[in-house]
């Protein structure tokens, strides 16, 4: 696939001591793509993720986003550049409802004098935007107002991905999306995933180990092997054998 960039890495490289978790890896993102970020356990996928979402801070190398190199120290800096990430935890706070955790840390504040002065939270507001971008995704909760523990898993991952959509305009990554989920839940989120892509035009990444869900969802497959780039393939000009060689390093 070819077109705009929108995200870029340069020899990105992120150590722990002396390990090299992600050595010199160059990858291209391009415009309303979704690629799929495969390998073995330790291979690199989680860290390499995070450092674009600015959990860690890179040890060298540059981003770029939209062709502009960026500077990401820290996940406010990712987020201000439109990029959100759904993590294998969802990052939800199971004691509050779907809306509180949709607007986490981003609370809404009453738009009068009072409420700014006091930092008065916009409850209605908060829910009635949660229910209208829910709706939006084709997801309807029994009861919004329900907390999120009360919730399925796969309900839960919605929320997760409701949130990412509200506040990413630009680039979406999921880490294994579909860990712990059912069959049937498994395919809401897979149909979502693509629905996101098609409706809202958003770039993806998306990890997991499934391998028939990468061939299910994704244009492009990048394989990372002990912290470096193993190899790339155009979905459609590839299988699954030739996929799983390439993570474990054995030539197809």
């Amino acid at each position: 696939m070819k077109g705009k960039v929108v995200l870029e890495t340069k020899g990105l490289c992120k150590y722990f001591g002396g390990i090299k978790a992600v050595n010199n890896i160059d990858l291209k993102l391009y415009e309303n793509e979704i690629i799929g970020l495969v390998g073995d356990n330790g291979a690199g996928k989680s860290t390499f993720i995070k450092t674009i979402a600015g959990l860690y801070k890179r040890d060298a190398g540059k981003i770029y986003i939209n062709g502009e190199e960026a500077d990401i120290n820290n996940p406010i800096d990712a987020r201000n550049l439109g990029i959100e990430t759904v993590y294998q935890d969802q990052g939800l706070i199971p004691i509050l409802d779907a809306a509180s955790n949709l607007f986490l840390g981003r609370e809404k504040l009453q738009d009068n004098i009072i409420g700014r002065f006091f930092k008065i939270v916009d409850d209605k507001y908060m829910k009635k935007e949660a229910a209208r971008v829910l709706k939006g995704l084709g997801i309807e909760l029994k009861d919004v107002n329900s907390e999120v523990y009360n919730l399925s898993g796969g309900q839960r991952q919605t929320v997760a991905i409701g949130r990412a959509v509200h506040w990413g305009n630009n680039i979406l990554i999921f880490d294994e999306p579909t860990n712990n989920l059912g069959v049937k839940q498994e395919k809401k989120v897979l149909d979502l995933i693509k629905k996101l892509r098609d409706k809202f035009n958003v770039s993806i990444i998306v990890i997991t180990h499934n391998i028939t869900h990468i061939f299910e969802l994704v244009d492009r497959i990048i394989v990372l092997r002990n912290g470096e780039k193993g190899g790339e393939k155009i979905k459609d000009e590839t299988n699954p054998n030739e996929i799983v060689s390439m993570i474990i390093g054995v030539a197809s």
